[in-house]
């Protein structure tokens, strides 16, 4: 029930508030996530195998890394409308089979224009089953559980990135294309697995049928959605420079060797992934989910000035990145954990969708952002567009206080 003074929802009496039957289930949804992210993390582990076999620019290589945010940005709202219509369970399990047939496809490419259209096949996927497992979740775990796993959903994405990071000093061993077939197969397991695991019953409010242009407009339209959304976009903008420029800071400027800068690299995103589980546990605590996205963009802001400063070692700049990854991760699980709150039911995954949408949006916006400003200025002005960032989200964070039911 949503009380129209605040906008915010009541959320319905919980059945229970002890643990719930049904965590197997939500950590296999929360597997679904670290597969699919991972189709995203492979091609930036595999990024120095394709310039030397196939002969590639860096603009063509982060072509083909970028597929994946272009769809995103383009298409995610779009996407959460057509799964809301599919229904949640056969999303899921179409989008991994996408998924698994594009990396396959990718596979047997031998130039750049097979590998950047599997890569679109893959996109697809991802965000056909990206969209939808946050209100699967959301359906089938009961209790205080319901919050622990929503919010711990925001760790899909840097789990699975990293794991692949880790793949980086060992890769050249077995070659980028095993590492393609590889994923391919896992996605198509986990297909199998879905249509075994979830029952054939399981709705989730995506199901409902509607008007794709009368929900896009109430999306839209809804102030909590777009707060959410915001809040996100500049949560990405803020990750993927930190996150994004790493590797760069820790070779070109400090002279670290690539594998020793792709462990430190998947060791600070591990952090953040650390942080979204902790959102989820602080969620199912009743710690304020405003509180944690306030947090987060606290942390970049009293951290970016020290880790972009001249004349720091390279230890204390991935241990700094580390910490400020780390804390971030509050925002994602808090944001995810929050949309079923506030959010009407017939109008979450479209939000899913939407908040998806901006996460690509700052994914493009913040190294592009970044680049220009070390461009003019050297490193040490990066946090300019980190504070202006921080500003924005702290913004939407105190926006959101009331609206967040206790």
């Amino acid at each position: 029930m949503q009380d129209a003074s605040t906008g915010r929802i009541h959320p319905a009496p919980e059945e229970t508030s002890g643990p719930s039957r049904h965590r197997p289930l939500a950590l296999f949804l929360l597997l679904g996530g670290i597969i699919s992210s991972a189709q995203l993390g492979k091609a930036i582990v595999a990024m120095p195998l394709l310039q030397s076999e196939m002969a590639l620019g860096i603009d063509v290589v982060s072509l083909i890394i970028a597929t994946f945010a272009t769809l995103g940005a383009t298409l995610g709202m779009g996407t959460g409308l057509v799964a809301r219509r599919m229904g949640a369970r056969r999303s899921l399990v179409l989008g991994m089979i996408v998924m698994s047939a594009g990396s396959l496809l990718g596979a047997a490419a031998e130039g750049p224009a097979l590998l950047i259209a599997s890569r679109i096949l893959e996109g697809v996927g991802f965000l056909g089953v990206v969209v939808v497992i946050p209100d699967l979740l959301n359906t089938v775990v009961r209790g205080k559980d319901r919050l622990l796993f929503i919010g711990m959903w925001g760790c899909f994405m840097p789990t699975g990135t990293a794991l692949m990071l880790l793949l980086g000093p060992v890769l050249p061993t077995f070659g980028w294309r095993a590492l393609w077939l590889s994923q391919s197969a896992v996605a198509l397991l986990y297909a199998l697995a879905a249509m075994m695991i979830l029952p054939a019953a399981t709705k989730s409010t995506a199901s409902s049928q509607g008007d794709f242009l009368r929900v896009a407009r109430l999306v839209l339209g809804d102030r909590n959605s777009r707060l959410l959304a915001l809040v996100f976009g500049v949560y990405a903008v803020q990750y993927f420079i930190l996150a994004g420029f790493l590797p760069v800071i820790l070779v070109g400027a400090l002279g670290l060797s690539i594998a020793s800068a792709s462990l430190l690299t998947a060791a600070s995103v591990f952090a953040n992934a650390i942080g979204n589980i902790a959102a989820g546990i602080l969620s199912r605590l009743s710690f304020p989910l405003w509180a944690s996205m306030a947090i987060a963009f606290g942390a970049y802001a009293v951290t970016a000035p020290l880790i972009y400063s001249a004349g720091l070692p390279a230890g204390w700049v991935a241990i700094l990145t580390g910490l400020a990854l780390g804390i971030a991760g509050l925002a994602p699980g808090s944001i995810f954990a929050a949309v079923p709150r506030i959010v009407a039911p017939e109008l979450v995954t479209p939000t899913i969708g939407l908040i998806q949408q901006t996460s690509n949006v700052g994914q493009f916006v913040g190294p592009i952002a970044a680049g220009f400003v070390v461009h003019g200025f050297g490193w040490p002005a990066v946090p300019i567009v980190i504070f202006a960032a921080a500003a924005c989200g702290l913004w939407a964070s105190f926006q959101l206080r009331t609206r967040l039911p206790a």
